[in-house]
């Protein structure tokens, strides 16, 4: 049982979705998912975010909203115009994770909401189930690139992916933490952080999104 509450039964899931599909991408963008749904059933318990509701929370970070732009290229009639935006989403979320969690020491603030001493959570796996979620999407991302690049149209991509962000800032980020509390990223958490680490981090995320556009765009004229 302690196997499956951490997850390790969806890597078998993933090997056989893989097996029946034959399809790289859908299969292991449904096999990402499962980790967030399979974590928050066996765990969401040990938060107090909301009164039995706190699965919830696996729809409220920005990691999250990286879920539904890797569904959404499932979907043939979105594939070819989407795709540049998913890319810029999934190099937002994989090089922010990382430069933020060695540049600004980021942590997960789920990850400090309880005593890890009292479940029976496999701390190595959790890990590689974070770094799987922060990595093999925008691999995934460059996969579809390769496939479609002849149909990458960059002309109003840095917009759309800076509206993807405040959209996400504004109407989910905000109202979750007003009504819960819940700072979500620790270095966004005013009585942790300094303001200007914050407003740094802000900052470093704007520039994100320049970059993530200029890499993607780079990638598509660098394909033959």
């Amino acid at each position: 049982m302690e196997l499956i509450k951490n997850g390790f039964h969806i890597h078998f899931i993933h090997a056989a979705l893989h097996h029946i599909t034959k399809n790289t991408y859908l299969s292991a963008t449904i096999a990402i998912k499962l980790y967030s749904l399979n974590y928050f059933y066996w765990y969401g318990h040990l938060y107090s975010y909301l009164p039995k509701h706190n699965w919830i929370k696996q729809f409220i970070r920005f990691t999250d909203t990286g879920h539904v732009a890797s569904f959404a290229l499932c979907l043939p009639a979105v594939l070819p115009a989407f795709l540049p935006i998913a890319h810029n989403v999934h190099f937002i979320i994989m090089a922010g994770y990382w430069l933020g969690k060695l540049a600004f020491n980021l942590k997960d603030a789920d990850r400090m909401a309880f005593d890890k001493d009292t479940n029976d959570i496999i701390e190595w796996h959790m890990d590689l189930c974070t770094y799987i979620h922060h990595t093999v999407p925008y691999m995934l991302i460059i996969m579809l690139l390769r496939e479609n690049h002849t149909v990458c149209e960059y002309n109003y991509t840095l917009l759309y992916t800076y509206g993807w962000v405040y959209t996400w800032f504004i109407c989910v980020y905000l109202p979750w933490r007003m009504y819960t509390g819940d700072t979500v990223y620790s270095i966004l958490d005013v009585k942790q952080t300094p303001t200007k680490v914050m407003l740094g981090f802000v900052g470093f995320i704007h520039v994100l999104v320049w970059l993530s556009n200029v890499v993607g765009y780079s990638i598509c004229i660098s394909m033959p």
